[in-house]
């Protein structure tokens, strides 16, 4: 294949991946709970650090998991617990990430990461770089994070147009269904690891 069509197919694999269109409903529940003015801002950081953790672990990512010992299977369970005990915590309204201090510690964690650069997204684009090499995997990364601030800066309006209840009512049913994602991934990170371990 010439670098057009690898760039092509790693940019709709790591699209697939991030998922933008997916989790942009987490990102309006999240988000909602700041004023109107603070929203904007609020994923802008978050794609950004979500480019800035993808971009190390395209160039560091496979040297600093093997000095830690951590296999990528690991690395997602450890995401997946992470975020259920978000899920678990607006659930019940214990307050995590939402007060004006710490409103950009909400766009690291849980939007950042794991929500955009959670584990797939990790392994996909070290996967690339293996594939593919450097400078697709940069192309590739550098597109979809432009992409995914385009995507997830529409789903902030949602919030102005749905309103402060019903910000309330899809914040609730979205951090059910985060809830449900995160156990998913911790079982299957937790499956896969098992199985490396008895291979």
């Amino acid at each position: 294949m010439g670098f057009i069509e690898d760039l092509v197919t790693a940019l709709l694999l790591l699209f697939v991946v991030l998922d933008p269109v997916g989790v942009s409903p987490y990102f309006a529940s999240i988000t909602g709970r700041a004023p109107p003015g603070e929203r904007g801002r609020m994923v802008r950081l978050a794609v950004a650090y979500a480019g800035v953790i993808l971009l190390a672990f395209t160039l560091l990512g496979e040297v600093l998991l093997g000095l830690l010992g951590v296999s990528t299977e690991e690395f997602k369970v450890a995401a997946g617990l992470m975020l259920l005990i978000y899920a678990a915590a607006d659930l019940f309204e214990v307050r995590i990430g939402y007060t004006p201090e710490a409103r950009e510690s909400a766009a690291i964690f849980p939007l950042a990461t794991p929500l955009l650069a959670g584990p797939g997204s990790v392994a996909t684009i070290l996967y690339i770089k293996h594939a593919y090499g450097l400078t697709v995997a940069l192309a590739s990364l550098a597109v979809n994070i432009a992409l995914a601030y385009i995507v997830l800066r529409a789903s902030t309006r949602l919030v102005e147009v749905l309103g402060r209840h019903g910000t309330l009512l899809i914040g609730k049913f979205m951090s059910l269904v985060m809830a449900g994602f995160a156990v998913s991934i911790t079982l299957e990170g937790a499956y896969n690891a098992l199985k490396e371990l008895s291979s």
